[in-house]
């Protein structure tokens, strides 16, 4: 058990040394292109336009930002509770309130990632489209329907983990509710 436990701690700390790299890549981006210019980075994955502003640019990258340290955020969380686990402290309150946070916490990311996403999709896929095609209904139904199968595919993983941890969460929060019952009946 030892051994995953460390195993599971070096692959938390590649996990946040991961997010803090992408994170650093993200500002870097930003100010590469407030000073020199060139051409706009992908936000969700998605393309922005060249004619969009550069504000909205802006805008974005910020939301990008402020989410990826929102997970770094979330990570270290993590991280803590792996660190627990190797101390042989597993069924507390605070490992159970604070994976229920993490639990929490990828949910409101996950659904803050299908909205922009499936908002920023339909804005950018159905402009580009619409203005070129000859059915509009045709497009914008296969569009739509397209836009929003492709972000849910996006967040879908998102919510698995998010499921399992606030799963583990509940059970650690029993185990603590049984441990602190036995230590009262020894």
């Amino acid at each position: 058990m030892k051994s995953t436990l460390n195993i599971l701690k070096v692959f938390c700390t590649l996990l946040v040394i991961s997010v803090g790299v992408k994170l650093f890549e993200i500002f870097y981006k930003i100010v590469h292109y407030t000073v020199y210019g060139g051409s706009k980075m992908e936000i969700f994955k998605l393309t922005i336009p060249e004619n969009w502003s550069d504000e909205y640019y802006y805008f974005l990258s910020l939301i990008a930002l402020v989410l990826m340290g929102y997970v770094m955020f979330l990570l270290v969380e993590f991280r803590k509770v792996i660190f627990n686990f190797s101390k042989d402290s597993v069924f507390t309150k605070e490992n159970s309130d604070r994976l229920g946070k993490v639990g929490k916490g990828l949910i409101i990311y996950g659904i803050i990632v299908l909205c922009f996403t499936t908002v920023l999709g339909l804005i950018i896929e159905g402009g580009s489209t619409l203005s070129s095609s000859s059915d509009p209904a045709y497009s914008s139904g296969y569009i739509f329907g397209y836009t929003v199968g492709a972000s849910i595919n996006k967040v879908l993983p998102i919510f698995v983990i998010a499921l399992f941890v606030q799963f583990i969460s509940f059970i650690v929060g029993k185990g603590n509710v049984l441990k602190e019952e036995n230590d009262l009946t020894i």
